[in-house]
């Protein structure tokens, strides 16, 4: 259950003023040297749903509140392969829980400005009640979570608790597909570039509204291309809503290229997929490979709901180490195209034994 109104805070105060200043960073990659078959996470799963050949995946049959710590790990890093991964009917997935499943991932992140729970400050309130005209609005605006930050956001865990009766669906992009959909030399270009990642958001809402932070409002710089450390796989990592500009390049330079990439990242449907929230769902994501955008066409609904945000890594590129979504999906590729050849050719060979039989 979501928490009541007087157990929200929504701006700092003395006591509280510093507490995103603690943020700090993953010591561990939750998910990296997990079992690549992830045979104890799926071995509960009832049925699963690729939303896509190459990103999102919906489980049925498995509760994150009974997840072991192996079965956790290799949710981390299935998430890591997928983007994004989905869950329905958690209804025992409450607060101490939800804490508890990202803590095993990495320290938890306290967001600077947007409202939290007076129980956990890690806890951040989504609830459509509380944005006056106006407010920062990250829906219908792709990003990352908290990229200006700089150690930025692992994974996000977010459920909600109240549904609009029609709307409020959420979009995801997958970072991997963007980056192997480019040229090699705009690839190489862009390995070579770094971007600045802002607070300027969150600085113009605090300034129209006077509200206090908890903590400072972060830039920080981060490469374009960025290499997940779970997959190995590159990801492009700008986004539309906190980066504010490409360094080392003319104002109009970085302009055209981040208009490019928010571009495609807005634009290509066959890089997307679309949740419907129901009830107790979850959707758990990969910040480092993946953007996403919450649709503002729910009112007047609203919508409640809580989300857990893990500090990641410092964000790296490594030439040598890393590989693409492309070159690994083409062996998966081949498997899937076997499989369905088969299925063809037993099909086939049924037809000809009836066949033969009436003969």
């Amino acid at each position: 259950m979501a928490p009541a109104l007087d157990q929200i805070i929504l701006s700092s105060t003395e006591k509280d003023n510093g507490l995103a200043d603690r943020n700090t960073f993953a010591t561990r990659v939750a998910g990296m040297g997990a079992d690549p078959e992830k045979k104890a996470l799926l071995a509960n799963v009832t049925k699963r749903i690729d939303y896509s050949p190459k990103f999102g995946t919906e489980l049925h049959g498995i509760k994150l509140s009974e997840l072991t710590e192996q079965q956790s790990d290799e949710l981390a890093a299935l998430i890591a392969e997928r983007g994004v991964v989905f869950f329905r009917n958690q209804s025992d997935f409450d607060l101490k829980e939800h804490v508890k499943l990202g803590s095993r991932w990495g320290p938890l992140h306290v967001h600077p400005l947007v409202p939290h729970t007076t129980e956990n400050p890690e806890v951040i309130v989504l609830d459509s009640r509380l944005s006056p005209p106006g407010r920062y609005n990250t829906n219908n605006s792709w990003h990352s979570d908290v990229s200006f930050e700089p150690y930025p956001s692992s994974f996000s865990i977010l459920k909600f608790d109240e549904i609009p009766e029609a709307g409020g669906d959420t979009v995801w992009s997958d970072g991997y597909q963007l980056y192997d959909s480019l040229s090699p030399s705009i690839q190489a270009f862009l390995e070579g570039l770094t971007a600045t990642h802002t607070s300027d958001i969150f600085r113009v809402f605090q300034a129209s509204t006077g509200r206090k932070t908890f903590g400072k409002l972060n830039d920080s710089s981060h490469p374009v291309v960025r290499t997940n450390p779970v997959t190995g796989w590159k990801s492009i990592f700008t986004n539309s809503v906190f980066t504010r500009e490409i360094d080392n390049v003319t104002a109009q330079e970085s302009k055209w290229i981040l208009d490019y990439l928010n571009d495609v990242i807005s634009k290509r449907l066959d890089y997307q997929v679309r949740f419907r929230w129901e009830k107790d769902s979850v959707a758990i994501w990969d910040n480092r490979s993946s953007f996403h955008t919450g649709v503002p066409d729910f009112k007047p609904y609203f919508r409640r709901g809580l989300r857990v945000t893990v500090s990641g890594e410092k964000p790296y590129f490594d030439k040598e180490a890393s590989t693409t979504q492309a070159k690994v999906f083409a062996k998966v590729s081949e498997a899937i195209v076997a499989k369905q050849e088969a299925a063809e050719n037993a099909k086939q060979e049924t037809i000809e034994k009836a066949s033969a039989t009436i003969a």
